[in-house]
C-alpha cells in the first residue's frame, strides 16, 4: 500500500531538498539517517518560508504572532536537518488502509513513513494514496462481498452503486446479519453499507449478547 519514497539526509542541502520533494510529488519528503531509518520529514511549507522572508533576509515581522516569527526564523535553514519536523509517524507495510488513515489523521503530518521491522524506511503514503482506494471499481466490490458473506445467491443479493453496497435477502442468524455489515464495510473501496437483511433466528437474544 505504499510508494517507493524519495529521502534525503540531515545535510541535505535546500535546493536539493526541494527537488526531491518535486521528485517525489507528495507535499513532503523523508528524512533519514546513515541506517535508513526515518527522522523526521521536511513539508512544502517549511521550504516556502525561504520564498516568504527571502532566505530570513527581510525583517523580523511584527504582525502575526509566534506562528509569523517562527516562520521567519525557519526561513533561513539551509539544510534538510534545520527544516525537519519530527519524530515521523510510522507504520508498516502490512498496516490496514484504515489504521493507516487514522495514524495519518492523528498525526497531522502530510505523510507517513512505511518501515520495515527494522524500521527502515521502504516507502510513503499521502492523502491522495489513501484515497485512491475508493478508484476500485464497483464490479470488484461486489465480487469480494459475495466472497466474504459466503452465501447462495439466491440467498443474499449484492448491488453497489459508487461504493454504496446494498445486501438483501435473509440469513439464518441475526448475529450473522449484524457482522455483515461491519466486515462489508472493511472492505477496500466501501464508501457505505446499508444492510437490507432479515433473519429466521435471533441467536443475540438466546446467547444474551
Amino acid at each position: 500500500m505504499d510508494r517507493t519514497a524519495v529521502a534525503v539526509r540531515r545535510e541535505t542541502a535546500f535546493k536539493d531538498v526541494v527537488c526531491a520533494l518535486l521528485a517525489a510529488d507528495a507535499g513532503a519528503v523523508p528524512v533519514v539517517d546513515d541506517e535508513e531509518r526515518p527522522v523526521g520529514i521536511v513539508a512544502s511549507d517549511a521550504l516556502l518560508t525561504n520564498l516568504e522572508f527571502h532566505g530570513g533576509h527581510d525583517p523580523r515581522p511584527i504582525l502575526g504572532g509566534a506562528k509569523a516569527r517562527a516562520r521567519w526564523r525557519q526561513s533561513a535553514a539551509r539544510t534538510a536537518g534545520e527544516l525537519m519536523i519530527g519524530p515521523p509517524t510510522t507504520v508498516y507495510g502490512d498496516t490496514r488502509v484504515g489504521r493507516a488513515a487514522a495514524r495519518l489523521a492523528e498525526s497531522s503530518q502530510p505523510l507517513l513513513c512505511v518501515v520495515d521491522r527494522a524500521m527502515r524506511l521502504i516507502g510513503i503514503l499521502t492523502p491522495h494514496d489513501l484515497l485512491s482506494a475508493y478508484q476500485r471499481s464497483d464490479d470488484s466490490i461486489e465480487a469480494e462481498v459475495h466472497v466474504l458473506i459466503d452465501c447462495p445467491p439466491d440467498t443474499v443479493t449484492v448491488r453497489v452503486d459508487h461504493g454504496v453496497v446494498t445486501l438483501t435477502g435473509t440469513l439464518t442468524f441475526r448475529s450473522r446479519t449484524e457482522h455483515a455489515t461491519y466486515a462489508v464495510a472493511h472492505i477496500s473501496g466501501v464508501v457505505a453499507v446499508r444492510n437490507n437483511l432479515g433473519y429466521d433466528l435471533d441467536d443475540l437474544a438466546i446467547s444474551g449478547f
